[in-house]
Formats: C-alpha cells, sequence, structure tokens
C-alpha cells in the first residue's frame, strides 16, 4: 500500500472518527411488564391452600431481553434500545406471584426459588411474546401462554389443571412504550382468566 493510500485512509478514519465524537449515544429504554393491580377477591372465596410459581419458560424466538416486533408474515426484529430490564422468564415469574398474592384467593404464594413448602406449584410456558406491527393492520400486542397446575401431596407429583391462552391486546400506536403497557394488560387478562381454576382445583 502507497504512502498516499495510507494518508487517504487515516484521513477518512479520522473524518469519521471526529463526526461521531459529541454526537450523543442512545441509552437503551428498560421496562417492566406490569400488570393492572388485582382486585382483592372477597373473604368466602380466600383459600386456605398455598401455592408456589414454578418455572415461567419463555420460548427461544422471545426469550431475550429486547422487545422483538413483527414486521409481516416472516420477518420479526428486535429492538436494540428497548428491552425488558431483566430476563423474560424471570420477570414474568415474578410479577405471576405478586398479582396472585394480591388477590388473595390463596393462603400464600411463593415466589420462584422460594424455599417455603406448598402442595400446589404453578408453573408456564410462554410460547409468543411480540409487537404485532405489521403495514395494514392495527398494531397490538401478542401474548401466549400454556399454565399447568401441579399437585405435589401425593408421592408422584401430578398435573391438575392445563390451559392455555393466547391475547392480542390492540395498541394505541406502534411504539415500545404502548407495547410493555399491552403485555401487562394481557398479563392481568390471563391470570384473572386463571385464578377461579386454579383455586377451585386446590380447594376441590
Amino acid at each position: 500500500m502507497s504512502a498516499k493510500t495510507l494518508l487517504v485512509a487515516g484521513s477518512c478514519v479520522w473524518v469519521l472518527t471526529a463526526c461521531a465524537i459529541g454526537r450523543p449515544i442512545p441509552q437503551p429504554t428498560t421496562y417492566i411488564i406490569d400488570p393492572p393491580a388485582a382486585a382483592a377477591v372477597p373473604s368466602d372465596l380466600r383459600g386456605r391452600e398455598a401455592l408456589r410459581i414454578g418455572n415461567v419458560r419463555v420460548a427461544a424466538p422471545y426469550a431475550g431481553s429486547a422487545l422483538i416486533y413483527r414486521l409481516d408474515d416472516v420477518r420479526y426484529v428486535t429492538d436494540p434500545y428497548h428491552g425488558f430490564v431483566s430476563d423474560p422468564s424471570s420477570m414474568l415469574a415474578s410479577e405471576i406471584a405478586d398479582w396472585l398474592d394480591e388477590e388473595g384467593r390463596f393462603g400464600v404464594v411463593g415466589q420462584p426459588g422460594s424455599t417455603r413448602s406448598a402442595p400446589y406449584v404453578l408453573e408456564a410456558t410462554v410460547t409468543q411474546l411480540y409487537g404485532d406491527f405489521r403495514s395494514g393492520s392495527r398494531p397490538a400486542a401478542v401474548v401466549a401462554a400454556q399454565f399447568a397446575l401441579i399437585e405435589q401431596i401425593s408421592a408422584r407429583p401430578k398435573v391438575m389443571y392445563e390451559h392455555t391462552i393466547v391475547r392480542r391486546v390492540p395498541l394505541p400506536q406502534a411504539s415500545p412504550d404502548d407495547l410493555v403497557r399491552g403485555y401487562g394488560t394481557a398479563l392481568g387478562q390471563m391470570l384473572s382468566e386463571i385464578a377461579p381454576d386454579l383455586s377451585a382445583q386446590m380447594n376441590h
């Protein structure tokens, strides 16, 4: 490589570096999925059985912290500047435990990893978690999850209840803030649907 070529290349690098200096570096924005507060159930609906939240798994395509947007039938993109404050599995597990405990339908609801023994464990697998931002349709938050209640009183644990729920929550606009709020709405709807069923199985 000639000295002239090196000089030109060096000048280009200097120009690019100089342009970058002083330009604000985009800061990532982080979110928590926060469902609406649970309405406390009447005293006659309160049970005594303890429930613990077990494994909450998120399917591989959605298991990262970055928000995911669907652009068309086959294209999904991740947003490097907007994501969850922690991995979605642990965040959702904690939110589920807090919501069910706040509702008051169960004697106590243990957080994932709690050493408190409980005769029943609730597990979940989230199979969809994305913003549907396809052109020509109203933006929506899409959440799908499979719930399973496992009874651990017997010598061999057994599944007492299984239910799959898919929620599509329309959004005012295709923005990260609205998407995460939509996730919270969807999670609240899901828990409101399964809570009576879980209680009925645990107190039959």
